[in-house]
């Protein structure tokens, strides 16, 4: 999924507004998005705000999503991102909610990396090879359990909701009858386990 980021621009110190968007997009890297970073779009410093919104708003419509920085409320130009956002219908991530659900992601991400060697991208793409399915129902399953909605899990690995309920369904029936995935799935509980029990 290819994710815009937006947020306060105008009236802050470059330096400092070029290193959050830089944070903001190293962040949703790592969660598997594909980043458009409106900071490194080409246009001079020089141009005007209302050039700086046009290429903004040619980047934006490229994307599937929108990421609002918490600063956002206090821009212009981004609480006109936003508005353009819900009109067109993209997905709407905030940074608040995006960095909390994130800390456990993570959790999840790494517990089923030291265990299958995988990384995120690799179990989210629509390869159908058994390992990378057996890592995608794991990262399903505990974020469930995690209690995040199916429908900001299935955003996550880009699938659509009655995906996620499959795999749910799925990750019972191979615990009980595929010995493979129930050494692989205890393996993970015992981490994600552990690292609870250190928190």
């Amino acid at each position: 999924m290819k994710i815009y980021i937006s947020g306060k621009i105008t009236g802050l110190p470059l330096e400092e507004t070029r290193r959050k968007f830089a944070d903001a997009q190293a962040l949703l890297e790592e969660i598997g998005f594909e980043v458009v970073n409106p900071m490194e779009k080409g246009l001079s410093p020089d141009a005007t705000w209302e050039q700086h919104m046009v290429k903004d708003f040619e980047l934006l419509l490229s994307c599937d999503a929108i990421y609002m920085m918490d600063n956002w409320i206090g821009s212009k130009g981004a609480s006109i991102e936003y508005d353009a956002a819900t009109r067109l219908e993209k997905d709407i991530w905030f940074e608040s909610k995006v960095c909390r659900e994130n800390k456990e992601v993570m959790r999840i991400q790494n517990a089923i990396h030291e265990v299958t060697g995988m990384q995120f991208h690799e179990y989210i793409t629509k390869s159908r090879k058994r390992d990378g399915f057996f890592a995608r129902m794991l990262f399903v399953y505990h974020c469930r359990r995690a209690k995040m909605k199916l429908t900001q899990i299935a955003k996550y690995v880009h699938r659509d909701h009655s995906s996620m309920l499959h795999l749910l369904n799925k990750y019972e029936d191979d615990f009980r009858y595929n010995p493979q995935f129930r050494d692989m799935a205890t393996r993970v509980n015992n981490i994600l386990n552990t690292t609870s029990d250190e928190r």
